[in-house]
């Protein structure tokens, strides 16, 4: 990943060097493609970095939106595979002192 991501900045910004230069009717580097070319670069750049951001937002979500839609199945088994488990522990400690499951749901916000 961080390998794709290193040439995928390499290849844009070269190509937005690129581009500022075919614009540029002078044959030699002044100081104002120079800003240019730095210009592009670092909105490539930006722009870029956006869109990887986005894409890891949104994929980091949708994880989390399945692994949600998944539990309710596995917590039931276990809660089924524990519940004997209380049980027994219940009857052989006195009742003040009986340990409490206590069940948070948690919500996303995507």
């Amino acid at each position: 990943m961080l390998t794709l991501r290193s040439c995928s900045l390499t290849f844009l910004g070269l190509l937005t060097g690129f581009v500022a230069v075919a614009q540029t009717p002078n044959t030699g580097p002044t100081p104002t493609t120079l800003l240019s070319w730095l210009v592009w670069f670092l909105a490539g750049l930006v722009l870029l970095m956006a869109v990887m951001t986005a894409g890891s937002v949104t994929s980091a979500a949708q994880r989390r939106y399945e692994a949600l839609l998944a539990e309710p199945a596995a917590s039931a088994a276990v809660l089924a595979a524990v519940a004997p488990l209380e049980i027994a522990a219940a009857q052989a400690v006195t009742a003040t002192a009986a340990p409490q499951v206590v069940l948070l749901e948690e919500a996303v916000y995507a």
